[in-house]
């Protein structure tokens, strides 16, 4: 089983090294690794070269996240995606440890976006806090559903997901601009009957600092939130759609 690491890279060179080491050393071995410059413009670009005998490294212009994890899609060759935000870090058996899950699953895994606990780090790489997803596995799908409409979880930099999702639900939404990977949880859950599922794990290092975009969006974002909700509900049958907002 080929795990796809892709990493959207876009004016990150202070963590970027540490990021794309923690994909590197992982204690299991079939990964490709593809980092996607999203058109940057301070040492990010330098810092990938360094890699590019041991990665897949793609130059393009700027145009968000979500154009370049599309563009890592389309260039990948491995059975799952594994999406790794540039500023945040694997621990040594991620991936050993959701391809366990997979494996437990079986077939099942195909029709699930799996996600893990994580640790939350500030930008010297000290734990502030550990975060513990919560756990909604035993529930049915339109609970889940509900519940994911009322608020995000499964965060995107721990995430794993069969490549076929891509065949079925379409790629990332590069209109948004931010919270690609709420719409694309939307999307698959309510139109598609994707699960979100929980490898009950502490698999990554999700950074915090200033620079953050979704630091510097607080605001935007929830805006943002509201309009992809609406954007989602409208495209169910009017029954559902109530059924959801009661």
């Amino acid at each position: 089983m080929k795990i796809s690491i892709i990493i959207p890279v876009y004016n990150t060179e202070k963590y970027l090294e540490q990021c794309i080491e923690s994909a590197l050393h992982q204690s299991y071995c079939d990964v490709e690794i593809i980092a996607v410059n999203d058109g940057s413009t301070d040492q990010s670009v330098s810092i990938l070269n360094k890699y590019k005998n041991n990665i897949i490294v793609i130059d393009k212009k700027n145009g968000g996240t979500a154009s370049a994890l599309n563009l890592g899609i389309k260039n990948m060759t491995g059975d799952w995606f594994k999406w790794l935000s540039a500023d945040d870090i694997l621990v040594e058996n991620t991936i050993e440890k959701l391809v366990l899950e997979i494996d437990k699953l079986g077939k099942e895994a195909e029709n699930c976006i799996l996600y893990s606990n994580y640790d939350i780090i500030d930008k010297n790489g000290n734990v502030l806090e550990t975060f513990v997803e919560p756990n909604y596995n035993l529930l049915d799908i339109f609970q889940r559903n509900v519940i994911l409409l009322d608020h995000f979880y499964g965060n995107g930099t721990t995430s794993i997901m069969h490549k076929s999702i891509f065949d079925k639900c379409g790629l990332f939404n590069e209109t948004l601009g931010y919270k690609d990977d709420y719409e694309f949880w939307l999307r698959c859950c309510f139109l598609f009957g994707y699960k979100l599922h929980l490898v009950n794990e502490n698999l990554a290092k999700y950074r915090i600092h200033e620079s953050q975009l979704t630091k510097k969006r607080y605001n935007d974002a929830l805006e943002k939130i509201t309009q992809i909700r609406l954007m989602i509900l409208k495209q169910l049958h009017n029954d559902l759609q109530s059924k959801y907002l009661i």
